[in-house]
């Protein structure tokens, strides 16, 4: 609508994407030029001023403009607007930058936007305009400007057109924005995958303090024609919060919570969620520093709780903790009875890699902390542990999905359902 339009135009005016040292490694402006020195000032009065990276407040307001970011790839990708606008559309834009950039090129870091600038800039090109978002489609957006490959990069240097470009994209094709015409697979295949990122605190006694699922299900669709989907759950009611890609039919979800929708061509991300989460999760972690003058102990264990019903027969993988010491802490003399360690003496991050932790295993990691010289810790010192680690095919919110249906198209397709379970912002409080 003409409202939602005028609303929009006031968005986005430059983007600016820094690395974790506070160099703008890239930046592209849509409604005029704002000065590095903005950008400059984002990273030294908010960025910096904050106890710690994820500390750092998402929207920012200044005397003159808004900073509003996001943080991805040890990057930051900050948005700077001249007045109002919507935060969580700028916030989605942003994401959806980030998004592509990785799904392009198969990582995201500041080293892969280096190397792929001109193919970052075409991007940015297409998918803002005068400020607002246009073509956001990853599918879309391939057909436009191929994602980079040895095969380019030779015609490329050759100087010969792409092949790619020729097949291009007309909306006369088709009736959906989101899907080409014409699309044809050998073996038709769909795949879902369900992502659930738990977001919790513990106390220094093991209670559960707050704890959160935000998931969302990614669909790999392989499907010849114009095929009509529908997905139906064994329990859609654990899903709050719901927010869906474009393609899917809400007025049929309101009806019997049933997905249905034409799928774009390729990986999409075609809902997300959110849930509560109240029961406890399937292992524990007790950090426990204790400090007297300039020297301290450290005590941690890592376990699968008895019984655990939701730990997978290969256990907890990919397990790492991470505590940042206090900043008296100059050195330390641990032993890892699993996996390995390091210390970083500038930040005084101790990071441990455990690995995986099976049934009847307690992984630990135990020794000394060395004051700087002349120093004491302070024994009242508030600290915290975070966590991360992977459970797959395990969703926690025990989400289910019950059938995968094809309707407008004769074939017979290969179905698939994984789910996965990931650390989001898991932080275990320290004991004494």
């Amino acid at each position: 609508s003409d409202g939602c339009i005028e609303v929009c135009v006031t968005m986005i005016h430059t983007l600016f994407i820094f690395n974790t040292l506070g160099e703008i490694i890239m930046e592209k402006h849509w409604r005029g030029t704002i000065p590095r020195a903005v950008g400059e000032d984002f990273w030294t009065n908010t960025v910096l001023k904050a106890a710690s990276f994820p500390e750092v407040m998402p929207i920012v307001s200044t005397a003159r403009y808004y900073h509003v970011h996001i943080q991805r790839g040890n990057m930051f990708f900050l948005a700077v607007l001249h007045g109002e606008a919507p935060p969580l559309m700028t916030i989605e834009l942003l994401e959806r930058i980030a998004n592509l950039f990785e799904d392009y090129f198969h990582g995201l870091n500041e080293d892969v936007i280096k190397d792929n600038f001109v193919i970052c800039y075409q991007l940015l090109e297409e998918l803002v305009d005068n400020g607002f978002p246009v073509t956001t489609e990853p599918t879309i957006l391939k057909d436009l400007i191929p994602p980079p490959s040895l095969l380019n990069k030779l015609k490329q240097v050759a100087q010969a057109p792409s092949a790619s470009k020729d097949i291009g994209y007309s909306m006369e094709n088709s009736p959906v924005p989101w899907r080409r015409a014409g699309v044809k697979y050998t073996n038709n295949e769909i795949f879902f995958d369900i992502i659930e990122e738990v977001d919790c605190i513990i106390d220094g006694n093991g209670q559960v303090v707050s704890s959160e699922i935000t998931g969302r299900i990614e669909c790999n669709s392989r499907l010849s024609g114009f095929p009509d989907v529908l997905l139906s759950f064994v329990n859609p009611q654990v899903m709050e919060d719901m927010a869906f890609h474009q393609c899917v039919r809400f007025a049929r979800y309101e009806q019997d919570r049933t997905l249905s929708f034409v799928p774009p061509d390729g990986v999409f991300e075609l809902a997300k969620y959110r849930t509560a989460y109240n029961n406890n999760v399937p292992f524990y972690v007790t950090p426990k520093l204790t400090f007297n003058k300039g020297t301290g102990r450290v005590n941690i264990i890592v376990g699968l709780k008895a019984g655990g019903r939701d730990v997978p027969d290969k256990g907890v993988q990919d397990v790492k903790i991470s505590v940042t010491l206090p900043k008296e802490a100059d050195s330390v003399r641990l032993e890892a009875s699993q996996g390995t360690y390091n210390f970083d003496a500038t930040t005084k991050e101790l990071k441990w890699d455990v690995g995986r932790v099976s049934q009847n295993k307690f992984p630990s990691l135990n020794g000394s902390i060395q004051g700087s010289a002349g120093t004491e810790f302070n024994e009242n010192a508030s600290l915290s542990a975070l966590v991360d680690f992977k459970l797959p095919m395990i969703a926690l919110s025990t989400l289910r999905i019950d059938a995968v249906t094809l309707v407008n198209e004769k074939y017979k397709p290969y179905k698939g359902v994984r789910p996965v379970t990931k650390a989001g912002r898991y932080q275990v409080r320290v004991g004494g």
